[in-house]
Order: C-alpha cells, then structure tokens, then sequence
C-alpha cells in the first residue's frame, strides 16, 4: 500500500474521530475504509450508556461503506487512543467483506504511537466468515 493511501485513510479517519460519541468511555476512535472502487468511507464509535450496544469506529465505517454500495475492504485504518487493532467484533465484521483476503491491510494509527501496516490475517488468522457457507458478499 502506497504511502499517499495510507496518508488519505489516516487523514479521513483522524477527521471523522472528531464527531465520535463517547460520554462513558471518553475514548474518540475513527476509521476509514477503502473500498475495491478506491472509495474511502469513514465512521467514528457511538456508545450508548448500556456499553453493549455501543458501536466501534470500525464498523461504522464498514457499515457506511455498505450503505454507500460497497461490497469488498482493501484496506482498514482505525486511529484512537490505544493500540489501534481492531477487537474481535471488529475483526470478524472486517473478514466478512474482506473477500477472504487475508492480507487485507490493517493500519493501525495510535495517537501516541508510529502507525503500524498489518494484515486481517496476522491478527485473525482462524477467520470464520462467508466462504465457510459459500456465500460471496459481493452478490447482496
């Protein structure tokens, strides 16, 4: 991945991080994803005060990426607070509309940290996702 993609995907979820709703957990997390048409979608966390229906940056920006019309991730940023790797729902949403790709990019951009490129697979590397039912993302 060329360094002016990963400078666009930081940059737009760096901006979306801004508009994240977080009263209880004070942590502002934005993501962005790049589609396979080379569009970028971004979404920040919404928490609720339950805690358990509260929603990560990284699947808001799945889910706007899907509402958009996109079907298929290359790419993953998430820049927040803390490590930047995705949790398990997070991982598992990602494999979903990976493709089966397992070196779909991870970038991980902490605030206080260098950004660091990883791979759907280096962090989930047992995925259980469509093509286990031989179901193709891209025909929904």
């Amino acid at each position: 991945m060329d360094e002016t993609t990963i400078a666009r995907l930081v940059e737009a979820a760096t901006a979306t991080r801004q508009n994240a709703y977080s009263p209880y957990s004070h942590h502002l997390v934005g993501s962005a994803v790049l589609d396979a048409d080379g569009h970028i979608f971004s979404g920040c966390n919404v928490e609720t005060v339950t805690l358990q229906q509260s929603m990560h940056a990284e699947r808001t920006a799945v889910a706007a990426m899907v509402a958009g019309g996109g079907r298929r991730i290359l790419a993953v940023t998430v820049v927040g607070p803390y490590s930047g790797v995705p949790c398990a729902e997070c991982r598992q949403v990602i494999w979903e509309f990976c493709g089966g790709d397992p070196e779909v990019v991870v970038i991980s951009a902490p605030l206080d940290e260098p950004i660091e490129l990883l791979t759907i697979g280096s962090i989930y590397p047992r995925p259980y996702g469509p093509e286990t039912k031989g179901i193709n993302p891209r025909d929904y």
